[in-house]
């Protein structure tokens, strides 16, 4: 089994209902705010950071492409390299920052803006994250969305700091995907729990979701399903 275009839509929103409460939508294509965990600015459908680096990336690609709020942008970008806006304190955020979240937010409109959000998660997140699908042997529509959700949550090499958790072996190793799966979603909810962020410790909302699917059988992540309360079709 592979991931069709179908799937990937569902993919697509399941992680943007973990990270904006939406599916992929102009609202959530907008969607910004200032974390309070020092990531600093967070923003669009899968909240891309000033920390991580996708945010600048998104940036960078928004004004090469000439996007209707690039020059507005532009003055922006030596405080993103320097990523001044994770130095922010959320409940003090200076001028600047609230300026520039505003513009994000109107940016997040256009079109252009939202082929460049959805080309960095790809480039970024997807891609890394089909790539150690295909190492370990995964195949499944909902063994790709856990492994996503973990390189959109922390990083593509936070599925290695999973892994070194349990024991189960990989398909890729003669192991069985259903179970392998079942123990890594394991395994992060403890890791999320253990977390010293209260903020992270908070997200493991995220496994309950994936077990509810686990539970139900759906690997080929078939629709109608809902998410947090939220139906994806």
């Amino acid at each position: 089994m592979s991931v069709n275009d179908s799937q990937k839509h569902v993919i697509d929103c399941v992680l943007s209902i973990f990270e904006t409460g939406r599916i992929p939508s102009t609202q959530s294509y907008q969607t910004c705010s200032i974390l309070a965990d020092g990531a600093g600015i967070s923003y669009g459908k899968h909240q891309s950071t000033d920390r991580g680096g996708a945010l600048d990336k998104i940036v960078d690609l928004y004004i090469q492409r000439g996007g209707k709020h690039a020059a507005e942008l532009k003055q922006f970008v030596p405080k993103l390299t320097l990523n001044e806006s994770a130095k922010v304190d959320p409940k003090a955020v200076p001028s600047w920052a609230k300026y520039l979240i505003g513009v994000l937010k109107v940016a997040g409109a256009d079109p252009v803006m939202q082929e460049c959000q959805d080309e960095i998660f790809d480039s970024n997140y997807w891609a890394p994250a089909v790539g150690h699908a295909s190492t370990l042997g995964l195949s499944t529509p909902l063994s790709h969305l856990v492994i996503y959700d973990t390189c959109i949550h922390s990083g593509p090499g936070g599925v290695a700091v999973i892994r070194a958790r349990f024991a189960e072996l990989p398909p890729a190793k003669g192991g069985d995907e259903k179970a392998w799966i079942r123990a890594y979603v394991n395994a992060r909810r403890v890791w999320l729990l253990s977390n010293k962020n209260p903020l992270v410790q908070k997200t493991t909302y995220r496994m309950d979701t994936f077990n509810e699917l686990i539970k139900a059988e759906n690997w080929s992540l078939s629709t109608p399903m809902s998410v947090r309360g939220v139906k994806i079709t």
